[in-house]
């Protein structure tokens, strides 16, 4: 097993996890009127070694730019503590970015730009922390910590080298 689809399915597995102990309170399920991205018929399949347990989770992209993504489509939010509004703590989401042209030996920081926008109404824009390496190897991915200011339907998108990838997530408030 790649250390990449180890990783990957430590964290759907966390994920999953976490949904399933908020089930009763929230159930991971966006609304009709949040278009999310869901798994196509014919699903982008990675090149060797990305592959990946795609149960939870499927790939969206090209090789020259994709991205691992739940199924449901939706992302847990949680607000910022008390003075920290400028800090990208606690992330929303980590994001693995991969490219066929990303080369973790020569690049760093990695070129991806990860912007967002609310969908369903305003909202300040989404934080991001600057990207970093993950996996180093020949699963290499670029790895970028994402801050939603608010929750509901959002569309991210990241820029690697002029190639863009957009996908659209419901981010929904944690409720203990």
């Amino acid at each position: 097993m790649t250390v990449l689809r180890l990783v990957l399915l430590i964290s759907l597995v966390a994920l999953t996890a976490r949904g399933q102990q908020n089930s009763p309170q929230q159930p991971l399920v966006p609304p009709a009127s949040c278009p999310v991205t869901i798994p196509p018929t014919n699903p982008f399949k990675p090149p060797k070694p990305y592959e990946v347990d795609g149960r939870n989770s499927f790939e969206a992209g090209t090789e020259r730019l994709w991205i691992n993504l739940r199924k449901s489509g939706v992302w847990v939010w949680g607000p910022h503590k008390a003075g920290h509004e400028n800090e990208v703590q606690p992330l929303t989401e980590k994001l693995f970015w991969v490219s066929r042209d990303f080369n973790w030996r020569e690049e760093y920081p990695p070129e991806i730009r990860v912007t967002g926008k609310r969908l369903d109404g305003p909202a300040p824009p989404l934080l991001t922390m600057t990207p970093t390496n993950a996996f180093p190897g020949p699963a290499a991915a670029m790895l970028v910590g994402v801050y939603v200011p608010t929750p509901g339907c959002w569309e991210i998108t990241g820029d690697y080298k002029g190639e863009k990838l957009s996908f659209v997530v419901w981010v929904q408030p944690f409720k203990q």
